[in-house]
C-alpha cells in the first residue's frame, strides 16, 4: 500500500508536473475514451492526493512567510478579477460556461499550490528519476504516435503528441526532459548513468525538434544560460555559452539536415523568426494589449483579451496578462513576485541546493510564459512559484556563506 512517504518523495512532482500526464494522455487514442474523461479525472486524482498531502502536513496553513503571503495576495487579487470578470460583468460575447470553468480551475491551483510548500522529499533523487525516466518513455510514445498538425501554422507542419497535447505543449514537455537531463549530467560523476542521462536529452532534443515548435528552443537557451551563469559564476558561465554558440555553428549544416531528414520543420521556423511575420502574429496581440492596458492602468479589464486582435483569448505574455487582468493593482506586486522567485532561484542554483532540477524546471514555465500559456491556467508555473517561496534562506553571521534552513541535504548526487 502506497504511504505518504513513498509518494511525496517518489510520485508527487510528476503527477502534477508534466511525466504522468503525458503518459494517460495516449489512452484516449488507443481506447477511445473522451479525453474530457480522462483531463478532469486526472484533475480529480490530482487534487485527492493535494489534500492527503496538506491534511498530513506538520506546517501550519495559517502562517506563511512574507514571501508566501505576497504571493496568496497576489493569487487572490486575480482571482477576484475573474470573478468580476466572469459573474459580475460578464462579456455576452464570451461563453458563460467556459469562465466558470476557468474560475473554479484557478481555485483550485491554490489547494495544488499548498501541497507543494517545500518538503525536501520533493526533490529526492528518487523523485528525479521517477520524473525523467517516466517522461522519457511518454516522449519515445509520442514520437512514434504523434499527429500532424495544419492549424496552427498553415506553411509548415508540426506535430502533436497526441490529441490532447498539442505541438507547443509536446515541445515543452521535451525541453524539460533536456534539462533535467542536463542538469543529472553535470551533477553525476560515473559514466554509466552519464550515458543514460545523454540518451534521454537527446529524446527530449528530438521531441523538441518533432514538434516543430519555436518556443521550446528559446526556452532551452535562455534558462541554460542562467543555468551556468548561476552554478558556475559568471565568467565561466559566458565561456561556456560562447564555446556551445560556437559548436553549434559548426555543426548548424548537419543539424539542419537531421531536422529535414525527420521531416521536422523547425529549421524553416527558427529561420523565419526574423521575418516579417515571424512572431506568429503575437506582436499585434501584444500591441492590442498594451493598447488595453493603457485604457484601465489601475485596475485593469478583463482577463482574457476582450476585443481587437486575439479577442478571447489569453496575450501569449505573463506581464501583459497580469495588467490587463488587473492593473498596477495586482501587476506591481505580481512583478516584486517574480524578481524575488528568480533572486532566490539564481541563489539556490549557486548554493547546489538539491532541489535546483526543479528549480531549472520553474525557470522554465518562466521564460515560457513570455510568449505562450496563459496566466490563469498555468497550475505549473503558481505551484512552483509557491515551491521557491517557501524554501527559506537565512544569512548564517558566522559564515560569509549563506546557508538553507529546513535543508541539509547535499546536492543531487545519481548514484
Amino acid at each position: 500500500m502506497l504511504d505518504l512517504k513513498t509518494y511525496k518523495e517518489k510520485f508527487h512532482f510528476s503527477l502534477n508536473y508534466y511525466s504522468i500526464f503525458l503518459l494517460i494522455t495516449f489512452i484516449p487514442d488507443f481506447t477511445g475514451i473522451s479525453p474530457d474523461i480522462i483531463k478532469y479525472g486526472y484533475w480529480v486524482v490530482k487534487l485527492l492526493f493535494a489534500c492527503w498531502v496538506i491534511n498530513k502536513s506538520k506546517k501550519s496553513f495559517f502562517h506563511f512567510n512574507r514571501a508566501e503571503t505576497l504571493f496568496l495576495i497576489v493569487f487572490l487579487i486575480y482571482a477576484a478579477d475573474i470573478f468580476i470578470d466572469v459573474f459580475v460583468f460578464p462579456l455576452r460575447r464570451f461563453n458563460s460556461a467556459s469562465g466558470s470553468i476557468n474560475f473554479v480551475g484557478f481555485l483550485l491551483i491554490l489547494i495544488l499550490a499548498f501541497s507543494f510548500r517545500y518538503e525536501p522529499d520533493y526533490h529526492s533523487e528518487k523523485s528525479f528519476w521517477f520524473f525523467i525516466l517516466s517522461l522519457g518513455v511518454g516522449l519515445v510514445i509520442a514520437y512514434f504516435h504523434a499527429i500532424e498538425n495544419h492549424k496552427l501554422d498553415n506553411h509548415n507542419i508540426r506535430y502533436d503528441a497526441n490529441t490532447t497535447v498539442n505541438s507547443i505543449w509536446y515541445g515543452q514537455m521535451g525541453c524539460a526532459l533536456a534539462l533535467a537531463a542536463m542538469y543529472g549530467f553535470i551533477n553525476n560523476k560515473k559514466k554509466l548513468i552519464r550515458g543514460l542521462l545523454i540518451f534521454l536529452f537527446l529524446i527530449g532534443m528530438l521531441s523538441i525538434a518533432k514538434a516543430g515548435s519555436r518556443s521550446p528552443v528559446v526556452v532551452f537557451v535562455g534558462v541554460s544560460v542562467f543555468f551556468f551563469m548561476a552554478k558556475l559564476g559568471e565568467l565561466k558561465g559566458i565561456i561556456i555559452i560562447l564555446v556551445l554558440t560556437g559548436l553549434m555553428f559548426i555543426f548548424i549544416d548537419p543539424i539542419i539536415d537531421l531536422l529535414t531528414a525527420m521531416g521536422s520543420t523547425l529549421a524553416v521556423r527558427l529561420r523565419s523568426i526574423f521575418s516579417a511575420d515571424g512572431s506568429s502574429g503575437r506582436n499585434v496581440i501584444w500591441e492590442n494589449v498594451l493598447n488595453l492596458i493603457s485604457q484601465s492602468p489601475i485596475l485593469g479589464g478583463y482577463y482574457l483579451v476582450p476585443s481587437g486582435t486575439g479577442a478571447g483569448m489569453y496575450p501569449h505574455n505573463f506581464f501583459l496578462e497580469v495588467f490587463m487582468a488587473t492593473g498596477f493593482l495586482g501587476g506591481v506586486p505580481f512583478m516584486f513576485l517574480i524578481m524575488m522567485s528568480v533572486i532566490q532561484s539564481y541563489k539556490l542554483i549557486k548554493m547546489k541546493h538539491p532541489s535546483s532540477w526543479i528549480i531549472i524546471l520553474y525557470l522554465q514555465v518562466i521564460v515560457y510564459g513570455m510568449f505562450s500559456t496563459g496566466l490563469y491556467s498555468s497550475q505549473d508555473f503558481w505551484c512552483l512559484l509557491f515551491y521557491i517561496l517557501s524554501i527559506k534562506i537565512y544569512a548564517d553571521k558566522s559564515s560569509p556563506k549563506t546557508h538553507l534552513r529546513r535543508s541539509s541535504q547535499p546536492s543531487l548526487q545519481i548514484h
